[in-house]
C-alpha cells in the first residue's frame, strides 16, 4: 500500500533502523490481529483499536510499544491528509485511554545498578578476554548496545584535560540525536587509569571490540547465569548513570551524557531512586 511505504520512508529519515523495523512490525501485527487488509487502514476506527488490544496476547509493555507505533502512523496519515481530524481524534482518544489502563497494569521496573562486588566478580570472570575490554567500554561510557555497534576507532578523542570522549553521530543513537559521552569512573584516578587502558585497546579496535550483537548478548546471558548475578549489557549503562548521579553531576548534564530525550526520564528513573546521593546531600548539609 502506498501510505504504508511512504510512512516507512518517513521513519527511515527520522528514526534509527531498529525503531523503524519495530514500528513497521507493530503495524503489520495490528493488521493481522484485527484481520484487515492494508487498504482498510485508512478506515480504521477506535473500535478496532480496542479490539486489537482485547484480542492480542501481548503483555502491557509490548502493547504500549505497539500503541506508540499506531499513534505515529495515524498522525502521519493525518498530516498527509489521508485521514481527517475527526478520525484521528477518535483513534487518538482510544490509544490514550488504553495507555492509561496499560500503565496502571504494568509493574514498575527500576534500573538496577551493579554493586562494586558484582562488577568485580564480573570482571574477574572475563579478565584477559576480549569481553573485559567490551564490558569496560560499556561500564565507563554508558553507551547503548545499538550505539556500540556503530563505533570505530575514529569515534574516540582525548581532550586537553585527559578525558576520553566518544562522539556519537545522530544515526548511531536511539533518538537520532548526536551527543558526546565521556569515559568516566567513580573518581579521578580510576578515570585516568581506565582511559589509558581504553586508549591502548582502541589502537586495534576491530580485534578488541568488534563482536556481533547476538554473540555478545548470548555470552553475557550465560555469564550472568554462571555467576548468579542478574545482569545484561544494559546493566553497565544503568551503573554508569547511577555513578554520575552519586558523584553529584547535575541532572541536565547527566541527561546529555546519557542521551535521554527528556529530562523527566533522567529525574524519575535515576535521581528518584538514588538513596546514596540523598544521604550524601544530607551529610554535606549537616557538616556545612
Amino acid at each position: 500500500m502506498e501510505v504504508l511505504e511512504l510512512w516507512k520512508r518517513n521513519l527511515e529519515r527520522t528514526k534509527n533502523q531498529r525503531t523503524t523495523e519495530a514500528y513497521v512490525r507493530h503495524i503489520k501485527n495490528f493488521i493481522d490481529t484485527v484481520n484487515i487488509g492494508e487498504e482498510e487502514l485508512l478506515k480504521v476506527s477506535s473500535a478496532q483499536i480496542f479490539k486489537y488490544v482485547d484480542s492480542t496476547d501481548l503483555g502491557p509493555t509490548s502493547l504500549l510499544a505497539n500503541l506508540s507505533a499506531l499513534k505515529h502512523f495515524f498522525k502521519f496519515l493525518l498530516r498527509r491528509e489521508y485521514i481527517d481530524r475527526d478520525r484521528f481524534t477518535d483513534i487518538e482518544q482510544a490509544i490514550e485511554e488504553l495507555r492509561e489502563e496499560l500503565n496502571a497494569k504494568k509493574r514498575p521496573t527500576y534500573p538496577k545498578a551493579l554493586t562494586k562486588e558484582e562488577v568485580d566478580n564480573i570482571f574477574n570472570a572475563v579478565k584477559g578476554k576480549r569481553y573485559e575490554k567490551i564490558y569496560s567500554l560499556f561500564l565507563y561510557s554508558g553507551i547503548r548496545l545499538g550505539e556500540f555497534e556503530n563505533l570505530d576507532k575514529s569515534s574516540f578523542y582525548l581532550d586537553k584535560s585527559g578525558i576520553l570522549w566518544i562522539r556519537l553521530e545522530p544515526h548511531m543513537t536511539k533518538r537520532n540525536k548526536g551527543r558526546l559521552a565521556p569515559v568516566l569512573a567513580q573518581d579521578r584516578d580510576e578515570t585516568y587509569r581506565i582511559t589509558d587502558r581504553i586508549l591502548k585497546w582502541i589502537e586495534n579496535y576491530e580485534e578488541n571490540f568488534r563482536v556481533k550483537r547476538g554473540v555478545l548478548q548470548v555470552y553475557t546471558d550465560r555469564l550472568s547465569k554462571r555467576l548468579g548475578i542478574p545482569f545484561s549489557v544494559h546493566s553497565f549503562r544503568h551503573t554508569y548513570i547511577t555513578n554520575l548521579v552519586n558523584s553529584g553531576f547535575p541532572v541536565e548534564v547527566v541527561k546529555e551524557f546519557a542521551g535521554h530525550s527528556n529530562i523527566k526520564t533522567t529525574i524519575e528513573t535515576y535521581y528518584k531512586f538514588s538513596q546514596r546521593r540523598a544521604e550524601e546531600l544530607v551529610k554535606s548539609f549537616l557538616s556545612g
